[in-house]
This record gives C-alpha cells, structure tokens and sequence, in this order.
C-alpha cells in the first residue's frame, strides 16, 4: 500500500508522546509538587499519563490487528535507536524533573515546558520512547528507507530486507508478539 507523507492517526502520534512523558510525571510524583499541587492530585494526574495513552495504542494496536492492517516495509539499512533514550533522559527528563515547584507560576513554567517538549518531540516525529513497551520487551528501531519508519519489535535484530508490522501511524509500526506474519 501506498502511503501518502502527512502523518495519519494524529491522536495515537500525540498519545506515543504524552506516554513518552510517563517516566517524568512518575518522578515527579514521588518528589512531589510542595504546596502547589496535593499529592493525591499528583498521582492522579501521573497515572493518568500512563494509562489513558497506553489504553488508547493498545486499542489502535488491536484494531490495526482485526483489520489486518500489515504492511511490508521494504528496509536497506536498521538502526536501534539507543541512543535516542539517552539524549530523552539528558535534554528532557532530567532537566524538567529538577525544576522546583513551589509556587503556581513555577507549575505554569513547568507546563509549558512540557508542552514545549511536546511540540518539538512531534514535529521532530520522535514519540516512541513508551514505558509499556520496554516493559514488554520490545525495542525501537529505525528503518531506513525512501523513507525512515521505525519499528517497534521485541526482536534482538532486524535483518531482513522486508519486514512485515502492523501499522499504528504512518511511520510508526509494530511486530505484534505471537503473531504470525506467513498468513
């Protein structure tokens, strides 16, 4: 199937970026917010970002699934992006999470910077760091082509030329576990 450049199934591109922030709200939670926010709100808030995303992938995952959404994706050249977790954890995760909130402008200054970091994860088309995924064993990688897709699959490497995935976005796919492909 072909296709078309414009990005398809934004709400699941934005849920992959929010889900990506997961990791950040969790250690804010235990941190805590001071006076600003209560605890109780706080946590509320993380599992929020932690749930609701996954729920909806998962539920994009099972419908690309039911309506044999596969395709193959022709590759000349595989990367696992590793070292995308580390530029995440340096240039985003760490430098919000030291922020101090103890005042409500400092909450608003912290927002911002959140929905700043989601501007420019979805513009730079990087929304695939997801705490589930990794805690399910599944990797990340890029596959370089006309085009670079990445693949989420919980195998060690890629090396086939064709690979066949399900589509969760336009550049995003996944290799399902215990699914068979041959059919």
């Amino acid at each position: 199937m072909n296709i078309k450049q414009k990005e398809g199934v934004p709400v699941i591109r934005l849920m992959l970026i929010v889900s990506s922030l997961a990791p950040l709200f969790i250690m804010l939670s235990f941190r805590g917010a001071s006076n600003v926010i209560p605890d109780s709100t706080l946590w509320i808030v993380t599992a929020s970002v932690l749930i609701i995303p996954s729920f909806l992938i998962l539920i994009r995952i099972i419908s690309a699934q039911k309506k044999h959404e596969i395709y193959e994706l022709q590759t000349s050249e595989t990367t696992q992006n590793k070292e995308y977790l580390f530029t995440y954890l340096f240039t985003i995760l760490l430098p919000l999470y030291s922020l101090s909130i103890t005042t409500m402008r400092e909450l608003l200054a912290v927002f911002s910077a959140i929905l700043f970091v989601i501007l420019v994860l979805w513009n730079m088309n990087l929304h695939y760091v997801n705490i589930l995924f990794a805690l399910f064993g599944y990797k990340i990688y890029t596959l370089k082509s006309d085009e670079s897709k990445l693949l989420i699959s919980s195998k060690l490497y890629i090396n086939s030329d064709i690979t066949k995935a399900h589509r969760i976005s336009n550049s995003v796919y996944i290799e399902v576990k215990n699914y068979d492909y041959s059919k």
